[in-house]
C-alpha cells in the first residue's frame, strides 16, 4: 500500500497529505473513475467546461470576442461537437501574432497566479504564452496518472537524460536531486532521481548510467537508440534497468526493438506539449495512447476538417480545457496522428494510435502526395561495421533529397553508391540524392532530432 506523504508534523499513518498533494489526489481519483466512462460520457463532461472557458474566453479575452462573433457562435450556449466544429482552427501564427489580446483580462483569483510558457522554438519561431496554478496541477496529475498506470515503484531511482542548458549537469557526475520531482514527490517518498545533459557523448552517458544504476530511465528516442546501439556495440549491460520512458519525440518501432534487445525492458511513451501539457499516454496494456480528455479535448482532423476515422492520419487540433489564462481552442499543433479505435483494456479515453511526426516531417511527391518515411525502418542503428555513425535526411525539393552524414572515415565510391541506393529504397528512384559531409548533425530546440525532415509546403 503507497502511503501519501504528510502534511503535518508528527503524523505519518493515516497521513494527511500538504495541499498540492490533496488537489493532486482529488484529480487522480476522479481519473480512476472517468476512464472507464464511454466516449460520449467524456464528450458530455467536456461539453460542460467548454460552455464555461467559452463564456470567460468571450468575456474576457479580445482575441476570442471577435472570433466567436464571426463563426456565429454563442458562447452562452451548450457546446456540441457541431458547436465546435463551426470554430476556426487557431493557427501558431496568429497565437503568434495576437499577442495580449489572446490573454485574458480577469483570470479568475480561484486559478491561482499565472506563469509564462514558453515553447523551445524547434519550429522556428519560439511561442510564449501563459498557464496558471490549475493548469499545472493537471500537469502534474497527469504526470503520476502515467507512473501509477505503469506501476513504477517510487522508491527506486530515476534517471533522465534531458536538455539542460549550457555547461549545467554535465559528466561525470550530472546532478542529483533526492526526489523524482514536484508532481511525485509532493505526494509520496520517493527515491533519488539523477539528470545528465544530453549534450554530453553517447560513451559518456553510458559510462553515467553504469555508475548510477537506475531503476528506470527517461529519455528522447533517438538518444535511447543511441544508447541501446553504444551498448550492442560494446556488450554493454544495464542491468539494473526495469524500464524505459520516452518523451519529445516519434517512437518508431524500431527504437522499441533496439530498447528491448539492448537492454531487455518495456519502453513506455507519452505525448505531450509544452502549450497544452500531456495530450495522451500510452496504454498499460498496449502500444496505443489514451488522450488525457480530463485536461484536454484532442481532434484527429483531415486537411477538410473532417473527423478522422480509426486508421486515418489527420492533422492534431488541441482544446486545453482549463487555460483561462490564455485560452487555446482547436490550436492546431502542426503534429499529425492516427486516430485509433476503441482500446481492448475497456477504457473509454480515445484513443491515438500513432504520432508519426509534424507538417515537416512529411514527405512531398512530385505528384502532390505525401506520407510519412521511417529511415530507421532500414538502417541498423547499431552502426555495426559501417562508417555512418550519424544520419539525416533533409528533402530540400520535390526532386531532391540531401542525407546529411558523420562519418569515422571516408566513404569509398563503391560506399557512396550503396549510400544512394538505400536512399532511393527508403523514399522511392524518384528522387536525386546528395550526400553532404559534417563534423556534428544540426539539433533543434531543446536538443530534439529529427531523421527526416521536408523543406517542401505541401
Amino acid at each position: 500500500m503507497r502511503i501519501p506523504r504528510s502534511g503535518v508534523s508528527g503524523i505519518v499513518n493515516p497521513a494527511f497529505p500538504g495541499r498540492m498533494a490533496s488537489l493532486m489526489m482529488s484529480l487522480l481519483y476522479q481519473f480512476d473513475q472517468t476512464q472507464w466512462l464511454t466516449p460520449d460520457e467524456l464528450f458530455f463532461h467536456q461539453a460542460r467546461q467548454l460552455r464555461l472557458l467559452f463564456q470567460h474566453a468571450a468575456a474576457t479575452v479580445p482575441f476570442y470576442q471577435q472570433r466567436f462573433a464571426a463563426a456565429g457562435v454563442d458562447p452562452q450556449a451548450p457546446v456540441t461537437r457541431e458547436t465546435l466544429a463551426r470554430l476556426p482552427v487557431l493557427q501558431r501564427t496568429e497565437l503568434q501574432g495576437a499577442g495580449d489580446a489572446m490573454n485574458t483580462t480577469a483570470l479568475p483569483q480561484s486559478h491561482g497566479k499565472r506563469h509564462a510558457i514558453e515553447t523551445s522554438g524547434s519550429t522556428g519561431r519560439p511561442l510564449r504564452l501563459f498557464g496558471t496554478e490549475v493548469t499545472g496541477i493537471f500537469w502534474r496529475a497527469c504526470v503520476m496518472r502515467e507512473h501509477l498506470w505503469q506501476e513504477r515503484d517510487f522508491s527506486r531511482k530515476l534517471a533522465a537524460i534531458r536538455w539542460v542548458r549550457q555547461g549545467a549537469a554535465m559528466p561525470p557526475a550530472g546532478v542529483r536531486s533526492e526526489s523524482w520531482g514536484p508532481a511525485s514527490g509532493s505526494i509520496y517518498p520517493t527515491g533519488p532521481a539523477v539528470l545528465l545533459n544530453i549534450g554530453s557523448e553517447p560513451r559518456e552517458q553510458v559510462a553515467w548510467l553504469q555508475r548510477e544504476t537506475p531503476d528506470y530511465l527517461i529519455s528522447f528516442p533517438s538518444n535511447l537508440a543511441a544508447l541501446a546501439s553504444y551498448c550492442l556495440a560494446h556488450g554493454i549491460a544495464l542491468s539494473n534497468l526495469k524500464q524505459v520512458m520516452t518523451v519529445g519525440e516519434t517512437v518508431t518501432g524500431k527504437v522499441r526493438r533496439i530498447v528491448d534487445e539492448a537492454w531487455g525492458v518495456p519502453l513506455k511513451d507519452s505525448y505531450s506539449c509544452e502549450e497544452a501539457g500531456y495530450l495522451a499516454i500510452q496504454c498499460p496494456q498496449h502500444d496505443v495512447y489514451h488522450v488525457q480528455s480530463e485536461s484536454v479535448l484532442l481532434e484527429i482532423v483531415d486537411e477538410a476538417g473532417r473527423a478522422c476515422q480509426p486508421g486515418e492520419v489527420g492533422r492534431v487540433l488541441v482544446t486545453s480545457l482549463h487555460n483561462f489564462a490564455t485560452p487555446l481552442i482547436r490550436y492546431e499543433l502542426g503534429d499529425y496522428a492516427e486516430a485509433g479505435g476503441a482500446c481492448a483494456c475497456g477504457r473509454g479515453l480515445p484513443v491515438v494510435t500513432r504520432v508519426p511526426g509534424r507538417k515537416r516531417n512529411r514527405l512531398i511527391l512530385p505528384d502532390g502526395r505525401s506520407g510519412f518515411p521511417d529511415p530507421g525502418a532500414q538502417a541498423d542503428f547499431r552502426g555495426l561495421g559501417t562508417k555512418v555513425r550519424e544520419y539525416q535526411y533533409i528533402q530540400r525539393s520535390v526532386a531532391l533529397i540531401e542525407k546529411l552524414m558523420v562519418v569515422s572515415q571516408p566513404l569509398t565510391p563503391q560506399e557512396e553508391a550503396a549510400e544512394k541506393a538505400l536512399v532511393a529504397k527508403i523514399f522511392g528512384d524518384i528522387f536525386e540524392v546528395k550526400l553532404t559531409y559534417l563534423d556534428a548533425l544540426p539539433k533543434r530546440g531543446a536538443g530534439k532530432f529529427e531523421a527526416f525532415i521536408s523543406e517542401v509546403e505541401a
